[in-house]
């Protein structure tokens, strides 16, 4: 088959410049594939095997292709795809079901308010038109996730990609005679690294208990909730850290909430991590955080390589992620206990660390059963043909999870964690008054050898202190 590939590439400031450029050379396989080169030229010396053309080229030529393939996302950095997919219809993989931001900033942001008006009414009638007012006005933002003005690219669609059956369902509201395919979100599966290694790259410390958020800082992915659960987690666990890893949004004090709590010292914003850096934090983390509410009915790329990496994860049980199946990740509600169950499971990963190596375990299967490169380049190819023979049909590419029946699983996890569990007890533990006076006695006695202490220990083991 001969493809036009439209896409964000890097520079451009999107997860989906990374995820379109893994994709490209495995779907290459099946096919010949041109860029449309939208914006900057692309930077990624790998895509230099393709060729490519601009988008005034491709207007020219459009008709020469079997079928276009179009990376739609929430963004300004889909603007001109936008715009070019509803003059040269394809197959448009909806990595967001709500475009109502990337609408707004084509129309309000550029003084178009009448054709941002107009949208919102003829797909909403009277709420629309008042949210939209509300917006115009100044007195109040829309709900943007209740309206996702994602109608025109949906109807405008030769047929549509999604990649989860939450996605699938509001979108074939839209356009249910329309060929709709659910294939799973392919990453690629790296090397993981050593967590003790992954932090003394980074400086950080061995003995601390570390939480990690990845991606931009903001509102909507709970971090107001995920600080204060830090917050009462840290009193009684001081031996711990929470690392932000991206940009924080403008107008959003994070650093200030942080201050108010009381925990600025404990809270690590890393703001920007280069591509050197950002896996070695994915590495040096005990606990990460993927949470988000609401939600534009977007498959988090950056949740799935941190199951690639082994890491145990927490998400927000909405959306897509609520189809993740139990045993790769801890889901919790946003709701009024969110705070509470937060703080909760950061102690039970504190006091289990093979546990969180476990889930690890399980995510890293989840990915290499159903969510790598070869499987999703695979579903890309035959749901493309299949448009390409007028034979499409809307189906899931979706496989079954299955739960890894090796005994040895939990027998390498508990030997490699059990130094990590009683490192773990011991460091962030509070410490009792005894237990301080009997080191500071072994230490006067000159007390050394852990063989004298051994009996000492287990002793205090069997009366559970």
């Amino acid at each position: 088959m001969r493809l036009a590939c439209i896409s964000p590439l890097n520079p451009a400031p999107t997860g989906i410049s990374d995820y379109a450029e893994e994709l490209l050379p495995h779907l290459a396989r099946f096919a010949d594939i041109e860029l449309v080169v939208v914006g900057a030229l692309p930077t990624n010396p790998a895509l230099n095997i393709f060729p490519r053309l601009t988008l005034d080229e491709f207007s020219s030529r459009a008709s020469e292709y079997d079928v276009v393939l179009y990376h739609m996302g929430n963004s300004p950095a889909h603007a001109l795809i936008y715009e070019t997919l509803l003059k040269v219809p394809g197959v448009v993989v909806m990595h967001d079901v709500v475009l109502h931001h990337l609408r707004a900033w084509l129309t309000l942001e550029r003084g178009k308010r009448a054709e941002y008006l107009d949208a919102m009414k003829s797909e909403y009638g009277a709420a629309g038109e008042q949210a939209a007012w509300g917006e115009i006005n100044g007195r109040a933002l829309a709900d943007r996730f209740e309206f996702p003005l994602n109608e025109n690219v949906v109807r405008a669609a030769r047929a549509l990609i999604v990649h989860s059956a939450y996605a699938a369902k509001q979108i074939s509201r839209v356009a249910p005679t329309t060929p709709l395919a659910v294939i799973p979100m392919g990453i690629a599966l790296p090397q993981v690294i050593a967590r003790d290694a992954a932090r003394a790259s980074l400086k950080l410390l061995r003995e601390e208990f570390l939480i990690a958020m990845f991606g931009d800082v903001q509102p909507y992915k709970r971090v107001l909730p995920a600080l204060s659960a830090f917050a009462n987690f840290h009193a009684q666990f001081p031996a711990s850290r929470l690392v932000l890893i991206g940009r924080a949004a403008p107008l959003f004090d994070v650093r200030g909430a942080a201050n108010a709590l009381g925990i600025a010292n404990a809270v690590h914003f890393v703001g920007y991590a280069s591509r050197e850096e950002y896996p070695l934090y994915i590495a040096a983390a005990d606990v990460c955080l993927n949470l988000r509410y609401p939600t534009a009915g977007e498959t988090s790329a950056s949740l799935l390589r941190l199951f690639a990496a082994e890491r145990a994860c927490v998400v927000s049980d909405t959306g897509a992620f609520s189809e993740l199946p139990d045993e790769v990740c801890i889901k919790l509600r946003a709701d009024a206990e969110e705070e509470k169950n937060l703080r909760e499971v950061f102690e039970f990963f504190a006091r289990n660390a093979r546990r969180g190596m476990l889930l690890g375990k399980f995510a890293r299967a989840f990915v290499e059963q159903g969510h790598t490169l070869e499987i999703a380049a695979r579903a890309y190819a035959d749901f493309l043909q299949s448009v390409i023979e007028q034979r499409a049909v809307s189906r899931s590419y979706l496989r079954a999870w299955q739960r890894p029946t090796n005994v040895t699983f939990e027998e390498t996890i508990h030997r490699a964690a059990q130094a990590d569990t009683e490192r773990a007890a011991r460091t962030l533990m509070p410490r009792a008054d005894w237990q301080d006076e009997l080191a500071r006695a072994c230490a006067d006695l000159g007390i050394r050898d852990n063989a004298r202490l051994r009996p000492v220990a287990q002793a205090l083991t069997e009366l559970g202190l």
